[in-house]
């Protein structure tokens, strides 16, 4: 799979302009990018998954995102919410991963509301920024419960009211819309307790997913910034600034900017893989994760994917007006970074919680910790 999706990346980089403009993934990529397997790329294999190692997982994102960022996150954030359905039952886990061609799409509750009705449920709710969700084959939503805590629900697009509101200068290809429920019937297996046992005991199952989601959106944004160096350096070899007498290549200003990026980029690359793989390796011994553990790999996600965007900053400041086009990659790459750093894995108030943890020795839990 990792060789295929790998073979795809100048296909996606042609059709990032069309990605862009028809906000979504074109259907003839979509479907080249289902056949090789992607979106259960983290679904053990035993039900129907590739089980892939996540570090490798994430080199395979930044290498995507290198190319396009949109591509990269609708990809990212399939797999990585996917491993919620091993939570149902083991038939249904089965069932959904069993079916070629099967991709999930969610996004976060702004309300919502599951009850039981008999021996099934009830769903009404309202969903954001449903990355991915055009091309989705199931639907995931979390809710309140009536009786206390939160369940999530899997369900089908056709099942949904879609809201076309996804008008927005970076990640445009990543067709985020809202989507609403109204008093959907939902069979008892296809909703679970996220705050329960697992019916597969492992890695995704022990570590929250909000985790997964921060050091994986991270390795997006490194690959975003890795295409944003790569880029600069094409510009600056032939590039003579109106009214400047050295060639962008030969200005020294330049020339240490460039150095420090770099070193930047390489930083956050090495902080971001040597975090993850320590603490998966320790997780996966242990078979649970400490709160240190959390709070590694919740700095991590959010340092890197603010450091990628310095990192950016940085090509985007010595390219000068070059870059401003709309018709210009970079200009892309620029406005998708600025979305990715609203987003609420990068919030820098995550510093602040991790400070306390490091001076009181209690770790702050919640939704995204």
């Amino acid at each position: 799979m990792v060789q295929q999706v790998i073979e795809l990346l100048p296909r996606i980089a042609d059709l990032a302009p069309e990605t862009e403009r028809r906000r979504g993934l074109p259907d003839a990529l979509i479907n080249d990018l289902k056949q090789t397997g992607i979106f259960a790329a983290l679904i053990p294999a035993r039900h129907g998954g590739l089980e892939v190692p996540f570090p490798e997982f994430m080199r395979l994102m930044q290498q995507v995102a290198a190319v396009d960022a949109s591509t990269a996150w609708c990809l990212n954030q399939a797999a990585v919410i996917a491993t919620t359905s091993l939570w149902l039952p083991e038939h249904k886990i089965r069932e959904i991963w069993g079916t070629p061609g099967t991709s999930v799409a969610n996004g976060p509750p702004f309300d919502g509301l599951i009850e039981p009705d008999g021996a099934n449920y009830r769903l009404n709710g309202h969903w954001g920024f449903s990355s991915g969700c055009q091309h989705a084959t199931w639907m995931m939503g979390a809710a309140r419960y009536a009786q206390g805590g939160w369940r999530i629900a899997y369900f089908r697009p056709d099942q949904v009211e879609f809201i076309d509101n996804w008008q927005v200068a970076g990640l445009r290809g990543t067709g985020s819309f809202e989507f609403k429920v109204h008093n959907q019937a939902i069979p008892a297996d296809q909703v679970a307790d996220q705050g329960g046992p697992a019916t597969e005991d492992c890695l995704f199952t022990q570590v929250s997913s909000a985790l997964f989601f921060a050091v994986s959106f991270a390795s997006v944004t490194l690959g975003v910034a890795e295409g944003a160096l790569s880029e600069m350096l094409t510009i600056a070899q032939g590039k003579l600034p109106r009214y400047a007498k050295l060639h962008l290549h030969d200005d020294p200003d330049v020339q240490r900017f460039i150095g420090q990026a770099t070193a930047r980029w390489r930083s956050a690359r090495a902080y971001l893989y040597g975090t993850v793989e320590e603490v998966l390796a320790a997780v996966a011994d242990r078979g649970a994760i400490t709160h240190d553990e959390r709070s590694q790999l919740r700095m991590a996600g959010t340092h890197v994917m603010r450091e990628s965007a310095e990192v950016l900053d940085l090509a985007y400041k010595i390219v000068g007006s070059t870059g401003i086009y709309q018709d210009q990659t970079l200009q892309r790459r620029f406005q998708d970074m600025h979305v990715m750093t609203q987003h609420v894995q990068a919030r820098e108030a995550y510093y602040a919680l991790l400070g306390r943890y490091a001076l009181s020795g209690e770790y702050e839990l919640g939704p995204m910790t």
